[in-house]
């Protein structure tokens, strides 16, 4: 598939403004646009976290000390949430490189649809979860191309029909893991403008 089934809710920008007085210069926003904004500003906190800052806070002389203050305060924040929702954003962040075909049908869940994948598998003895993964991404190909083949006119067979319903199972597991941490943390970090200091959202 050419396109990501994720959509681009990954690749939110923060629109926070500086201060509050910008939203008196126009027409006030509705609710419904202080959450969206809300949500762009949460996930750029979590995306610069756990890439910019490696997912820890740096001691200090290590970073600017706004940089410092931003990862403290998300650090909190995160510590609030359920070990499996901080999983997941370890997870989705942690900016593996895999083949390009299942980035390009998976794109940013890609590392949690390997992890669901290899954890869904009966693994060998003694087998680790990095091997548990390679084999889960060859079987991830595997499923791609046969369920990615041209129709000649014929039904496809009850394989091709399985491969394809594992593929969409696996992207809706990794889907829901990622909106559900997502959610615990919007909720534990309310609805205050985006930490992340200006300078450092450059490539974030």
């Amino acid at each position: 598939m050419a396109s990501p089934e994720d959509g681009s809710e990954d690749d939110f920008e923060s629109g926070e403004p500086n201060n509050l007085l910008e939203l008196d210069r126009g027409p006030r926003p509705s609710g419904l646009q202080l959450q969206q904004s809300t949500r762009r500003a949460a996930r750029l906190e979590l995306r610069w976290f756990y890439t910019r800052m490696r997912g820890r806070v740096p001691a200090v002389g290590e970073a600017h000390p706004d940089a410092v203050a931003a990862a403290s305060r998300i650090a909190g924040w995160l510590s609030d949430l359920l070990p499996e929702h901080r999983g997941a954003f370890v997870v989705r962040y942690d900016r593996r490189r895999w083949p390009v075909r299942l980035i390009r049908r998976f794109a940013g869940l890609t590392s949690l649809v390997v992890r669901f994948a290899a954890m869904g598998r009966e693994r060998g003895p003694g087998e680790t979860i990095a091997q548990a993964e390679e084999a889960a991404v060859t079987e991830l190909l595997a499923d791609i191309a046969a369920a990615g083949q041209p129709l000649d006119g014929t039904q496809p067979g009850p394989r091709v029909r399985e491969q394809a319903k594992n593929l969409r199972r696996l992207h809706r597991a990794a889907r829901s893991d990622l909106r559900s941490a997502e959610l615990a943390y919007f909720e534990v970090r309310g609805g205050g403008p985006c930490v992340v200091p200006p300078r450092s959202r450059e490539g974030a």
